[in-house]
């Protein structure tokens, strides 16, 4: 049955495997503009829906005819070029960049971020740093000077009394200085030679310490300096030079010295007035005898 006679009975058409080869038209409308909503379309082709048919005489069904082998096995279609075959996701797939230059950047962004934040605390904290690049202004020093007023009489600071040296007679002099209860008898040391086993192999100043009527004092102090000597004997411990007699052994050889002796009662205080002694290098004046003798 042809598409006209179809058409022309209404009836419905039936596709086949040769109508699966045809093509559309590409280039034409999907929808016809003289569409009708009454009408329905088959492949793009409008087709109105068929009147009435009007009751025919019932025909006896004649079987189809079958279809050819043709048409049952289409022929292939010709080998075309094979297509590429496709790209694997591994080697196609962009290579993924190293993570090295972005943590790079991370890093110099934090450091970048805490110097700042250190930069605003310490401006924050004193504004005059020299880190500041805008430090506030600092207002001149003001100096203030004053004139002084002219001196008058009155002003002027009036003279302390000054010391002055008045010279005393010699008469209040004499009253002034305390007597020593002791003195040294005649009027200074006496030389003699050592009478001990040591011979001229000696050197020594010695004396005694009496009162007016020649009894021995004990525990008086004689202090001997010069040199290199400062040593403090007692009376009443050499008793070869009398009765409270002293000794200081000075060299094991007469030698020329020059010595200071002080008497000294039993608090340490002078008691008599200082001797100056110079000893010999004779053999036969190698000891320095004195005598002190209480005066009262």
């Amino acid at each position: 049955m042809s598409e006209q006679d179809e058409r022309s009975t209404g009836a419905v058409r039936r596709f086949g495997r040769k109508d699966s080869k045809r093509k559309l038209d590409p280039r034409g409308p999907l929808i016809p503009p003289d569409w009708d909503d009454d009408a329905e379309t088959v492949l793009g082709e409008a087709v109105q829906p068929p009147p009435e048919p009007a009751p025919a005489a019932p025909q006896p069904e004649t079987p189809a005819p079958r279809a050819a082998a043709a048409d049952r096995f289409p022929p292939l279609a010709p080998p075309t070029e094979s297509a590429p075959p496709p790209r694997s996701l591994s080697s196609g797939a962009p290579r993924r960049r190293s993570s090295c230059l972005y943590n790079l950047l991370t890093i110099l962004f934090l450091v970048a971020t805490v110097a700042a934040i250190a930069l605003v605390a310490i401006i924050t904290v004193n504004p005059y740093s020299a880190l500041n690049p805008f430090p506030p202004f600092t207002p001149l020093p003001v100096f203030i000077t004053t004139t002084p007023l002219p001196a008058t009489a009155t002003d002027l600071p009036t003279p302390e009394p000054t010391a002055t040296f008045t010279p005393l007679p010699l008469e209040a002099l004499a009253t002034a200085t305390p007597a020593f209860p002791f003195s040294v008898a005649n009027g200074g040391a006496l030389f003699m030679p050592n009478t001990n086993s040591e011979g001229c192999n000696w050197s020594s100043i010695a004396g005694s310490v009496t009162d007016a009527s020649g009894a021995a004092l004990n525990g008086f102090g004689v202090r001997i300096t010069g040199g290199d000597v400062d040593e403090t004997v007692f009376s009443g411990a050499a008793p070869t030079f009398g009765p409270g007699g002293f000794e200081l052994f000075l060299n094991g050889v007469p030698l020329e010295q020059t010595y200071t002796v002080q008497l000294l009662d039993a608090s340490g205080l002078p008691a008599a007035p200082a001797v100056s002694v110079t000893t010999r290098t004779s053999c036969e004046q190698n000891v320095a005898i004195l005598s002190f003798v209480a005066t009262g």
